[in-house]
């Protein structure tokens, strides 16, 4: 049984960084709640029920507790890691993309059910060999903008569309680079 201090919402790991010794700092994107950071205590532990789990890009059901400076991520149920998302390097290349926008377009947790779907779909659709990837991110990246309210992204070139992405976020998008090298 969930306490008051326990919450539970649907997610996908945007990033992991490591915190400290043996914590890991996740910024997830939840059905529930937008765009949250959470800790993962001690999941770097070999035996940790948590290591191998919160990875980006895994999927899931969140059990998170409440602190006072950062919820605990204490359980986590995967629904979906993208197998075929992580073997193949242009899907891949895009998924970091996606989630760069995710993680400097969307400045605080702010509950939006047209963004949650337009994530998840965009990480069904990068799970599957697609030929069509430009026209997705392209599609990905006027969906997000006009769901944040701020118009499209619809500038005829792809120079035009970084710069106007990248005013939005106040900060370069790196994994652009990486994307258009692929």
């Amino acid at each position: 049984m969930i306490g008051e201090s326990l919450y539970k919402t649907e997610g996908i790991i945007i990033s992991a960084t490591d915190l400290g010794e043996l914590d890991r700092l996740l910024t997830i994107y939840t059905r529930g709640y937008g765009k949250i950071s959470v800790r993962a205590i001690s999941a770097r532990k070999k035996e940790s029920k948590l290591r191998g789990l919160i990875e980006p890009f895994a999927a899931g059901y969140l059990t998170l507790a409440k602190s006072k400076t950062r919820d605990i991520l204490t359980d986590i149920q995967v629904s979906n890691s993208f197998a075929y998302l992580r073997s193949n390097l242009n899907n891949l290349a895009h998924a970091f993309y996606f989630t760069e926008l995710i993680d400097k377009l969307i400045s605080s947790p702010e509950r939006d059910e047209d963004v949650w779907r337009l994530v998840a779909r965009a990480f069904e659709v990068l799970n599957q060999k697609r030929n069509d990837l430009p026209k997705i991110k392209i599609a990905f990246e006027d969906k997000l903008v006009e769901f944040l309210g701020h118009g499209t992204a619809s500038q005829p070139k792809p120079l035009q569309r970084l710069n106007y992405l990248q005013s939005l976020a106040g900060e370069m998008i790196k994994s652009y680079k990486f994307l258009t090298q692929i």
